[in-house]
């Protein structure tokens, strides 16, 4: 029994529409009787579309992504540049492909931020997912960096667009550079109004929300998501920090 914890319908059905060009549609029978000096039974049919769920959607949808080598099974591990740079020689192919998949599926443990509603009557605010480290590393990782934690933006506002290793040093600075300003906004509330009396809030990092009571109970998930960006965050030891948005997320 699947149970979603978040869908992104619009995204899922789109993708889905693309690998699936042809709908599955079942013919149902219909029979006719006929009365007079000789009674026939005729058969005749309709043709409906039979509907999809959510499993054969997604399972669809992660094999094709799979299948054209864009998925991935890890998290980031490096600061990779993603499509827009050259391999680099010092990684070995396999790793420098993985590093250019921007979709990826993962089992992860994933806690909901309390955040404030914006401004202007808005019924609640942003919603975001956060996860720390991965359960298990990615082979290498100590190596070169720490895997370091998964921000998924629940309802992303923009059109999908290429994944980009943004130069920032904190979570806040990456928000703004994804064009992700009110959601920078309501993460300094929550720092700001969660502090106590007379000390000024310092960063806003997975750390710091956790301390602050910001964030709802961990649940273990399995999640598709699509990458937007990633940097090394000053506040989590520069480990590679990724900031995505969830297709769908299931509990694992």
């Amino acid at each position: 029994m699947i149970e979603p914890l978040y869908v992104d319908q619009a995204r899922l059905d789109e993708y889905y529409s693309q690998v699936v060009t042809k709908p599955k549609v079942r013919r149902v029978p219909t029979y006719t009787i006929s009365a007079g000096l000789s009674p026939s039974v005729g058969l005749q049919g309709t043709v409906t579309q039979v509907p999809v769920g959510l499993a054969e959607k997604l399972e669809t949808v992660c094999a094709y992504l799979g299948g054209q080598e864009v998925l991935g099974l890890a998290r980031p591990s490096i600061s990779d540049r993603w499509d827009n740079a050259s391999p680099d020689p010092d990684l070995p192919e396999d790793v420098w492909q993985e590093l250019r998949r921007t979709f990826r599926r993962e089992t992860c443990e994933v806690r909901s931020v309390l955040l404030p509603a914006p401004p202007g009557g808005a019924p609640s605010g942003p919603a975001l997912w956060v996860s720390e480290r991965p359960l298990e590393q990615a082979a290498g990782a100590a190596r070169r960096r720490a895997v370091g934690a998964l921000y998924l933006v629940q309802e992303f506002p923009h059109e999908d667009g290429p994944a980009h290793f943004v130069s920032g040093v904190s979570l806040l600075h990456m928000l703004h550079e994804l064009d992700l300003g009110g959601l920078a906004a309501s993460l300094v509330r929550t720092a700001r109004d969660a502090a106590p009396p007379g000390v000024r809030p310092g960063g806003v990092g997975m750390r710091e929300l956790i301390d602050r009571g910001r964030v709802g109970p961990p649940k273990m998930v399995d999640v598709l998501y699509r990458i937007r960006g990633s940097y090394l965050d000053r506040e989590d030891g520069f480990s590679v920090t990724t900031i995505a948005y969830p297709i769908a997320m299931l509990r694992a």
